[in-house]
């Protein structure tokens, strides 16, 4: 669902819901969540940097859970789009020819379904991670020393592999906003995307919904550490 630059030009702007608490408040506690756990790693506090790390992986079970239940724009088969419409949005950029998106656009679906995947993996990498001094993760003892180090590299690695993916994420929120004029920040903080009239109906599910989906991801995420 899109309007053309022209049409933002001459339509009258209105305010339009488009995210939802629950979505909005995933986004920004991810954010501090990894920089929490960047802090924790470098300053070898891993006890905190565990507990933060099985914190980013309620989240993450949060958010696929959200992602089908959640409000029309979080829904993930409301914004993820198929190869050929995401090569068509980035041919379109060059052009200046886009349509702007009521959610994520077809590059910013992708962009979100890596994250996501990068930031799961580095997770459950930890889980199983070693510092060869004081520190095991909770599934260390499910695999050897040797199987754990690797691991351990891995997700040393990984990280520098997201934080590359973050910097594109928000070299392309500015690129929309410097070249585009499409603030895609503002909304995230706030919910509301101003939207030329007739404003489109979306579906948004209560925030309380959110509770017992969170409840349901802390307690699968705790069980899988303690009982595996």
């Amino acid at each position: 669902m899109g309007r053309s630059p022209e049409t933002f030009r001459k339509g009258r702007l209105l305010p339009l819901k488009v995210w939802d608490l629950p979505t909005r408040l995933f986004h920004w506690l991810l954010v501090a969540l990894l920089a929490a756990a960047w802090f924790t790693g470098e300053e070898g506090e891993m006890e905190w940097h565990a507990r933060i790390g099985q914190a980013i992986l309620v989240l993450i079970l949060f958010r696929v859970l959200w992602g089908l239940v959640g409000s029309q724009t979080a829904r993930f088969w409301n914004f993820v789009r198929g190869p050929r419409t995401v090569l068509a949005h980035a041919k379109a950029l060059l052009t200046g020819r886009t349509e702007r998106s009521v959610g994520h656009n077809p590059l910013g679906s992708w962009m979100i379904l890596v994250l996501i995947a990068l930031v799961t993996a580095q997770a459950i990498l930890g889980l199983f991670a070693n510092d060869d001094i004081f520190f095991e993760g909770p599934l260390r003892t499910l695999v050897s020393k040797e199987t754990s180090d690797t691991l351990t590299s891995i997700h040393k690695t990984l990280f520098n592999v997201i934080l590359a993916a973050v910097a594109i994420h928000i070299a392309a929120s500015v690129f929309y906003l410097v070249v585009k004029r499409e603030n895609l920040i503002g909304p995230m903080i706030t919910g509301i995307k101003w939207w030329p009239a007739p404003l489109p109906r979306l579906k948004m599910t209560p925030a309380w919904v959110a509770l017992p989906l969170l409840a349901i991801a802390a307690a699968t995420v705790w069980a899988a550490i303690e009982y595996a």
